[in-house]
């Protein structure tokens, strides 16, 4: 039995039917006429569970959610409560498939089950077939699926390669009594007040450090909660939408030594001229720069880090969408990154983990599931100030050609969740000589968004023509 972190607890807390807090992603696959690919990769979860530790906890709770919540490895653990196939209807093109991932990603796991799904899709053209995955953001971050889902069920040959077998026979924690949870209860309720204080005087460090830092002082730099108010900044409903795209890593690779930036730079540059025609498209600019997150992982490379919940932290970063100049937006982006980046590195932590350390260890599990069900039922976020326009990530992906039994794998687009107050994600994965985006976002709030993924496209392809003219 495992203890859930306190930034893992509060993606539960938060979790609303308004507010899905998993993170999915798509993988595209050409199968062999040969094999049944779903078979294969059936035989596969069944073979290598052991290196997918994660998906085999489940999350509890007391009844009176006053404690801790707990991953234990879930007694009642099944396959076929996890896997299940699906048809995209006809014609199979990327619009369908993303209106089948949009509906299903509206969906909330059961938390009565270790928090994640795949969906075997077939009927797409040309005979492939999707794999859809929805893993709760609690049990795995982004960049957790992409290193140890792809890497566990994929190989770098269709010839497969060897696995060592688990060490021991897997054994599954017994459901908790009532005396156990009564036990942790009073435990947790005990070591909280210790556990605030020193949440508190770790974030209060920070803040310190950052206040005598002479970056600190910049009146340009991007602060929460001065995001300027667009169409997708509002409370969330229940439904989602979803478009993918993708486009050369070489032609991104060209434009970031043509401009001496990073492919991050172009991915946000090429996103803000994707923005700036959208919103021309729908109601006009805002007066100041959007204010975007992009999250950046702050996780160990030794194994024993790997197995923990989310080490996630952010930076904050203008967009320029009132800049006209493909060019001139892409240099202010660069100037902006630069900042953030060095910004972070003095702060020299992670943020999110101790704020949230504080949320959770100030008050009880019982008080914010309720006060987040309060938020999102009253649209309050349609009132109050938001932290951010939305958020922007940047995954790597495996660089080498991969495969499931013969199928290769083609493309892997991620999608990472909305929040209230910010209902739209973009998320790019670089992998196999290809730059994929997923943009979700709040159906409700975010029309056209497969427009949006189309000028990523072009913003690319225009700085791209931009680099090229610049290097002759």
């Amino acid at each position: 039995m495992l203890s859930v972190t306190s930034l893992d607890a509060g993606m539960l807390y938060a979790e609303t039917p308004e507010m899905p807090m998993h993170t999915m992603g798509v993988v595209i696959l050409e199968p062999s006429p040969d094999e049944s690919l779903f078979e294969v990769l059936r035989r596969r979860l069944e073979e290598r569970m052991h290196l997918l530790a994660p998906l085999r906890r489940r999350v509890i709770q007391g009844p009176l959610e006053l404690g801790d919540p707990h991953w234990i490895e879930d007694p009642a653990f099944d396959l076929d409560h996890h896997l299940r196939r699906a048809a995209i209807r006809s014609p199979g093109s990327l619009r369908e498939l993303s209106e089948f991932v949009g509906d299903y990603a509206g969906q909330l796991l059961e938390r009565s089950k270790p928090l994640w799904e795949l969906v075997f899709a077939e009927g797409l053209e040309s005979g492939r077939v999707a794999l859809v995955a929805k893993v709760h953001h609690a049990a795995m971050d982004g960049g957790q699926i992409v290193a140890i889902l792809l890497s566990s069920l994929f190989d770098p040959s269709p010839d497969g390669r060897s696995i060592p077998p688990r060490r021991e026979s897997w054994r599954p924690d017994p459901e908790p009594t009532l005396a156990w949870f009564a036990a942790d209860t009073a435990r947790s309720l005990a070591s909280r007040p210790l556990r605030a204080l020193r949440a508190i005087g770790a974030l209060a460090g920070k803040a310190a450090q950052a206040t005598r830092s002479p970056r600190a002082r910049r009146e340009d730099a991007a602060r929460l909660f001065e995001a300027p108010a667009t169409p997708f900044n509002g409370a969330l409903t229940p439904y989602r939408s979803v478009a993918l795209a993708d486009v050369s890593f070489d032609d991104l690779k060209e434009t970031k030594r043509a401009f001496g930036t990073t492919i991050n730079d172009v991915v946000l540059a090429a996103s803000c001229g994707a923005l700036r025609s959208w919103l021309l498209a729908h109601g006009g600019l805002p007066e100041r720069p959007l204010m975007v997150s992009v999250p950046v992982a702050v996780r160990a490379h030794d194994s024993s880090d790997q197995a923990a919940g989310n080490r996630v932290s952010m930076v904050l970063v203008h967009l320029p969408v009132q800049i006209e100049d493909p060019i001139e937006r892409l240099l202010t982006i660069r100037a902006e990154t630069q900042r953030a980046k060095a910004e972070h590195r003095q702060a020299r932590g992670d943020v999110l983990q101790e704020f949230a350390g504080v949320l959770t260890d100030i008050t009880l599990p019982w008080l914010l599931i309720h006060a987040m069900e309060l938020y999102s039922s009253s649209h309050a976020a349609d009132q109050l100030p938001i932290p951010w326009n939305l958020v922007i990530s940047n995954l790597p992906g495996p660089p080498v050609p991969l495969y499931c039994g013969a199928a290769k794998l083609l493309r892997v687009y991620p999608l990472g969740p909305v929040a209230q107050g910010s209902g739209l994600n973009l998320t790019v994965l670089s992998s196999m000589g290809r730059l994929c985006l997923g943009a979700m976002a709040c159906k409700d709030m975010v029309p056209d968004l497969e427009d949006l993924a189309v000028g990523f496209v072009d913003a690319c392809e225009e700085l791209r023509r931009l680099a090229e003219s610049r290097v002759r």
